[in-house]
């Protein structure tokens, strides 16, 4: 039974022309520039980049791992669904920030179809709308769509997977899809299996009698077969086990789990978890956990904006108390609430608690929904009053994001490799100011994966973030120990030197040699 609270009854022209408004809206907000906004490229984005096109064009990643189901990285390891993804934009587009981010905002423009579909089939075509606009300009959406933090794969993931399952109660073949989008989930992110055993516990549960045998035992063997691998790996990993082949893929072996530093699994037990619980606290209070590419900010929209917090309060007050007359909403309370004990288990951050923001973004808009109901005539200016909001965010966010004051992207670095590289240099070196120098190095030259698995040399092998001295013609340290032809240098540590170019905050000065 669908939701009253209001008028259902919209004409399915003008639903549909709204419905592709808004999309029009969300997909602008997340495609627009997206190769330049933000400006540079974070040192995961050139991870992620660099590892797609090694295994484009030598089918190992730069570790030397085959076709690897989880990227070594460096060394603790990288979800490696993304760089698989980005594999054809890079082929067609070649490699640069807007092959890498092209996948992640394309999730970010399919999350928004599908929040909407869920949203339209379990309290209707006015809540649909509402629940797309709510998400179109969501603060956190647009900045997670236009980066390519790999981790961020998990939510539309997992949002797919819901929608499939509520959609599996009137249409038993639809656990198919389901199946997939779940066994596809841990390859986007880790903290997945701490989210698929209940929920996919849940689900049976709750469609219970309306579960078909065909349907079922295939989702089953699909989701089985995708998340072997994965999980194969990181029992290998958590026993300390060798890197090892499988079906032509190869589990790598890491230096350190990822688990053990951003979960309770590293140690600390029931006080661990209760100061990740106040973590996540602090975290919808203030909506930023001092990342600007995660959140600018409570003043400048945060997570799901000043009023948000109170909205999806409300939704979910009116979800539980009207859950008899929308059935279909049970697998997005079951999302919300496993997010929130998965919570108690990661040492979080906006990023790691991921799988918590569009269950949350959903109570948000469903409260918005309820203060439309509320205030009927008078509706337009909560929608007006959004998107003033929406306006102020992104002047915030192209300021921050869009010029060379953001640090967090390493704006200019990489004409200033291009600029050295195409000079041919005996040897080049590139300042500490930069984390993790190398990657740039090796996504800006494109330098083939198998010279970089033969001549790099590490600070410390063993690490869980590992550190390069040099590869090739490239060195990397401290500024105190700079030598080749030509430095690279952020701009504030150049002091006297004689610059030979400037490229947003680095420029090129020449060395000693």
């Amino acid at each position: 039974m669908i939701d009253k609270t209001l008028d259902n009854r919209i004409p399915r022209h003008l639903e549909l022309a709204a419905a592709l408004t808004l999309l029009a809206l969300g997909f602008a907000l997340r495609l627009a520039g997206l190769g330049t906004l933000p400006f540079g490229l974070n040192q995961d984005e050139a991870s992620a980049g660099y590892d797609a096109w090694a295994i484009l064009t030598s089918g190992m990643d730069r570790c030397g791992n085959r076709l690897p189901v989880l990227l070594e990285s460096w060394g603790s390891g990288q979800n490696a669904l993304l760089s698989y993804l980005a594999l054809p934009f890079i082929a067609v587009l070649g490699l640069s920030a807007l092959s890498i981010r092209l996948p992640m905002a394309l999730a970010g423009c399919a999350a928004l179809a599908v929040f909407w579909r869920y949203a339209r089939r379990t309290r209707g075509p006015a809540f649909g709308l509402t629940a797309l606009l709510f998400l179109a300009v969501c603060p956190w959406s647009i900045l997670a769509s236009r980066w390519a933090l790999e981790s961020n794969l998990l939510p539309p993931l997992l949002m797919a997977g819901v929608f499939f399952t509520a959609r599996a109660r009137e249409k038993p073949w639809s656990l198919l899809p389901a199946a997939v989008c779940f066994g596809l989930s841990p390859y986007a992110y880790g903290t997945a299996f701490f989210f698929l055993p209940p929920f996919l516990l849940f689900a049976v549960l709750w469609l219970g009698k309306r579960l078909r045998p065909a349907p079922f035992c295939v989702s089953l063997a699909v989701f089985s077969a995708l998340v072997l691998p994965i999980s194969l790996c990181q029992l290998r990993n958590a026993l300390g086990l060798p890197a090892a082949a499988f079906l032509g893929f190869t589990l790598p072996a890491l230096t350190e789990g990822r688990q053990l530093a951003t979960s309770v699994l590293g140690g600390g037990g029931p006080a661990a978890a209760w100061v990740n619980l106040r973590t996540l606290g602090r975290i919808l209070l203030t909506q930023s956990d001092g990342l600007i590419y995660n959140s600018l900010g409570l003043r400048n929209g945060g997570v799901i904006w000043c009023f948000g917090l109170p909205l999806a309060a409300l939704g979910l007050w009116k979800s539980l108390s009207s859950l008899r007359r929308a059935p279909l909403e049970a697998p997005m309370l079951a999302a919300f609430c496993i997010a929130v004990v998965s919570a108690a288990l990661i040492d979080g951050n906006i990023n790691r608690l991921n799988m918590l923001w569009l269950p949350l973004c959903y109570f948000a808009a469903l409260g918005l929904y309820v203060l439309f109901g509320l205030l009927k005539k008078w509706s337009a200016l909560p929608i007006a009053g959004l998107l003033v909001c929406l306006v102020l965010f992104l002047a915030a966010y192209r300021g921050q994001l869009g010029g060379a004051g953001n640090a967090n992207y390493f704006p200019g670095l990489g004409q200033c490799i291009a600029y050295v590289e195409a000079r041919e240099p005996g040897s080049a070196y590139i300042t500490d100011y930069v984390n993790q120098p190398y990657i740039f190095a090796l996504f800006y030259t494109e330098t083939p994966a198998e010279d970089f698995v033969d001549s790099v040399d590490y600070v410390n092998p063993d690490g869980a973030f590992r550190q390069v001295r040099s590869f090739g013609h490239w060195r990397f340290g401290s500024a105190t120990v700079a030598a080749g032809d030509y430095l690279i240098l952020n701009a504030a540590e150049a002091g006297g030197r004689a610059a030979l170019v400037q490229y947003g905050n680095y420029v090129v000065c020449p060395g000693g040699g």
